[in-house]
């Protein structure tokens, strides 16, 4: 008997999905409940007239309960309501920001209290006290809401689980690359091509020419080029040279200065390949490496070198909008640190604060506590240094200048790739992108920018990875303004779009081809003017303008509307371009003025050692040519005479014995053996068979035998002439 088919299974399966049912729809209605509560609670202002219009206002803002919560009865009503009102006695952000849910109360109650707003939910009125701003910190500290969204996200090219999972939190559908995604989320920089194929409502995390300052080699030039500008702005890196290029600039230097230099690959990562020296002649001049001091007196903590990663949000690059996030990571070095010498050079551990360097050592810290561990959130660093009496908000002032200069050194490219990328994207920018700033701090608390990171690690193997790197996709992904273009729409304007190219394409073949007939056919044609129609509402027709197919032009309140999208879902993001500060905004105009970037490029040490190297290069080519060319003429207008055969046939066998004294290649064992065995049975065959004999005996009847035979074989041609019977012989 099959259990399948039988009733009492069938029964099973029904009331299992009648529990599962029930279970889901429990859930759904306690999820959306605690939504709702959330949403009304993260209101961060208030007004402070409170009338009708405002408690409407409220109430229509909070988002509606299910279906299934409004057909409760009023017992399940009231209790939902007390759930609800303990749950938001007990939030750690109703006791920060200041909330205070109260019953539904009468006037007398409320003429008493000060009240700056009312929210209405689930038939319960809730008086709620906000501050002027809401602290971001604590704002995110609890797990991503729910969010009903129709828009999708590829994750295909991401090796991070935790960016799809998250994304799913907030409403994302995760589809392929080959959907019409709204966001595509990759580790590594896409192609020209697709940047090219990417529709309106299109987002993608990367920029088209981020590299500039993303590699070692590129982020150098940049910054020294900007340094050659503006000497007394651009004091934010390591004195730096790219070799070979500098390979001169970098030896005078090292003769006038007894330093400690430090040298990265130029397009390497993860602390691979990084090695320190006082000795620049022991590298080679052809060598491809970044040449660095070494900050000799970096801030300690514990006795420690650490460096920072800093997160930074991109949104936009024309006009340029940078955010930074609040929380961040401090990698230690896991050996304490000591003045570089020819003894611990070699001590990585010590002078490098790399993770994947660091992770290595058995030194390494796990620490869950915020004051110890090799690894530590940017917090706890603020915590020290206030401790200390360091002034943090001028420390991140420094850092926040630091961040906006290193940008600013590529946004002409910046700025430039991405107009040629995306000449129609008129509703959302096309890209935003998240970069790990490496920062190193020195004793007088001064940042130095290290190393740009296009794609940061997101991994979470410690608790304090958890920490950070969540709350920074989340808040990534809230604030990128794919919710503000329409898919739906996009595509019918771009249909529309094309229909009307190929119909106005069509039309124009129609009249040149009506044209042409009329002027062979000497056939004058009288165009009468007609006055359009007027359309219902006094509105014009389109003319022929409107209907041409040009490029979409931006609209004038896409901008706007993306800037408030972004103001209002900043989380724990601060912006820092443009600056709050209206004189901060003066000074960091002046860099945007770059022109003549060529002359610039010319007149730099590396430059005048490319051009060098290239003649130099350019000379060896024409000469290796010329010599090439000379050798062909010559060998055309030589006459080989033609020789006789026999010294030809001397030549033949003066080639073949010097071909006896070449050195064979490799010779295998296994093939040797192979083919003694074979030669072995070869010569047992003829001995058994007697194979020479009868070819003999044969040559010697026919007459055949030479001269050569009867030398070699004197026995045999004996026997022969005495008239032995060789082929009867067994």
């Amino acid at each position: 008997m099959n259990l399948k088919n039988s009733k009492f299974y069938k029964r099973i399966q029904t009331l299992r999905h009648f529990s599962k049912e029930k279970i889901l729809k429990e859930r759904t209605i306690r999820t959306m409940a605690l939504r709702g509560v959330e949403m009304a609670l993260s209101e961060s202002q208030c007004n402070h007239d409170v009338d009708a219009a405002s408690v409407a206002a409220a109430s229509a803002w909070s988002p509606p309960l299910s279906s299934t919560s409004r057909r409760k009865s009023p017992a399940g009503g009231a209790a939902k309501s007390k759930m609800i009102k303990k749950k938001t006695d007990t939030s750690p952000r109703t006791r920060e920001k200041g909330f205070k849910p109260v019953q539904p109360a009468s006037d007398e109650d409320n003429d008493g209290a000060e009240v700056n707003g009312y929210i209405e939910l689930n038939k319960c009125r809730y008086r709620v006290a906000c501050s002027g701003r809401v602290d971001a910190t604590t704002s995110r500290a609890a797990e991503p809401l729910f969010v009903e969204s129709k828009s999708t996200i590829c994750v295909s090219n991401s090796r991070y689980a935790m960016i799809g999972r998250i994304s799913r939190l907030l409403g994302y559908k995760l589809v392929k690359e080959s959907k019409l995604w709204n966001i595509l989320w990759s580790d590594s920089f896409p192609g020209v091509e697709l940047f090219k194929n990417m529709k309106r409502f299109q987002q993608i995390n990367h920029f088209p020419g981020m590299i500039e300052i993303c590699r070692k080699d590129l982020l150098s030039r940049n910054l020294n080029r900007m340094l050659k500008l503006y000497p007394h702005d651009y004091k934010i890196f390591p004195k730096t040279w790219m070799l070979p290029a500098d390979y001169g600039d970098a030896m005078h230097y090292a003769l006038n200065h007894k330093h400690t230099f430090i040298l990265k690959p130029d397009s390497g990562a993860q602390g691979r390949g990084i090695w320190l020296t006082n000795d620049l002649k022991t590298i080679g001049a052809n060598e491809r490496l970044i040449c660095q001091t070494y900050v000799y007196r970096p801030l300690l903590i514990d006795g420690y070198k650490f460096d920072l990663r800093v997160y930074t949000l991109i949104t936009s690059v024309d006009p340029l909008r940078i955010y930074v996030y609040n929380e961040g990571l401090a990698r230690f070095a896991t050996n304490k640190y000591v003045e570089p010498t020819p003894g611990n050079a070699n001590d990585l551990y010590m002078h490098l604060t790399n993770y994947s360097v660091n992770k290595r050592n058995s030194q390494y810290d796990l620490c869950d506590n915020d004051d110890c561990g090799s690894k530590r959130k940017l917090s706890a660093i603020n915590n020290w240094m206030t401790r200390h009496n360091y002034d943090v908000a001028e420390f991140w002032s420094n850092v926040d200048d630091v961040i906006i200069k290193t940008v600013l050194s590529a946004w002409p490219v910046l700025k430039h790739n991405y107009h040629a990328c995306f000449p129609g994207h008129d509703t959302i920018q096309a890209c935003f992108e998240i970069l790990g700033f490496d920062i190193l701090v020195d004793w007088k608390l001064k940042p130095y920018i290290l190393e740009v990171n296009h794609s940061p690690s997101f991994h979470t193997n410690e608790q304090v990875d958890r920490e950070v790197k969540r709350p920074l996709i989340r808040d990534t992904l809230t604030l990128v303004s794919t919710v503000l273009a329409d898919k739906k729409q996009i595509l019918r304007e771009d249909r529309k779009r094309v229909k009307q190219r190929l119909l106005k394409s069509k039309g124009d073949r129609q009249v040149t081809a009506i044209n042409a007939f009329c002027h062979d056919h000497h056939i004058i044609i009288y165009y009468s003017v007609l006055r359009p129609r007027q359309v219902a509402g006094g509105a014009k027709p389109p003319t022929n303008e409107t209907n041409v197919a040009t490029a979409p032009k931006p609209e004038a309140g896409s901008l706007a509307q993306q800037v408030a999208w972004e103001e209002s879902h900043l989380g724990n993001f601060r912006r820092i371009m443009p600056p709050q500060d209206a004189s901060r905004i003066s000074y960091y105009s002046k860099f945007y003025a770059q022109s003549n970037q060529v002359s610039i490029f010319q007149e730099t040490a590396a430059s005048k050692k490319r051009e060098d190297l290239a003649r130099k290069m350019r000379l060896q080519i024409e000469e290796k040519r010329a010599k090439a060319e000379q050798m062909l003429l010559a060998s055309t207008k030589r006459k080989r005479p033609i020789q006789p055969r026999s010294v030809r046939e001397k030549h033949r066998q003066y080639m073949y014995r010097l071909k006896e004294n070449w050195i064979p290649g490799f010779v295998s064992e296994a093939e040797e053996r192979l083919r003694h065995t074979w030669q072995q049975m070869r010569s047992e065959a003829i001995k058994n068979l007697k194979i020479t004999e009868n070819i003999y005996a044969l040559l010697y009847e026919l007459g055949h035998l030479s001269n050569t035979d009867i030398t070699v074989f004197p026995s045999l041609y004996h026997c022969l002439q005495i008239g032995y019977d060789i082929k009867g012989a067994t």
